[in-house]
């Protein structure tokens, strides 16, 4: 059975978007605690150290607003490709061999690793109101967490690079 891409363009479901979002949502927010907890501790600024009841708790607000940004995602690329044309052409020419031979959307792990981070921090700080715990995340524990936090993108890009290869060298 060889690993095909679709050959007919269609837009992806809901359900593809929300599940790759709370997927790589949730892979993130996690790294991205450690990464603001290393980066409070080496940088010796803030205060940053959740328990494990607080850091479930600012999920579960982190999970509407990854719900948000599913939706929000999936409207604007709906409006800039509404048959799903370019994602189309992209998956074949990934299965082809024309592009990302080991990194999957290089680019975008990092872009999102990066932003990621900071979503995290954001809605910790703003949870801390709410959930009652101490966070004080300065600008640099910030930006040195999301940069660390990079690592992780690159790594969920191999990894996903190398599924590929995998699966076209046992199916293709």
């Amino acid at each position: 059975m060889a690993i095909q891409a679709k050959k007919t363009p269609s837009s992806p479901s809901i359900w593809t978007w929300l599940s790759i979002t709370f997927l790589w949502g949730t892979v993130f927010f996690g790294t991205s605690v450690l990464t603001l907890r290393i980066s409070s501790n080496w940088l010796e600024q803030g205060f940053f150290n959740p328990a494990w009841p607080e850091i479930y708790s600012v999920y579960a607000i982190y999970f509407f607003l990854l719900l948000f940004l599913a939706l929000a995602a999936m409207m604007i690329k709906r409006k800039q490709d509404p048959w799903g044309e370019k994602q189309t052409r992209r998956q074949q020419e990934v299965l082809a061999g024309k592009r990302e031979q080991v990194f999957v959307s290089f680019a975008a792990s990092i872009v999102t690793s990066f932003s990621f981070t900071v979503l995290t921090a954001l809605v910790f700080q703003f949870s801390s109101v709410f959930v009652r715990m101490t966070v004080e995340l300065a600008v640099p524990v910030v930006l040195m967490a999301a940069v660390l936090n990079v690592s992780a993108g690159l790594a969920a890009s191999l990894l996903a690079g190398l599924v590929i290869f995998v699966l076209k060298k046992l199916w293709g």
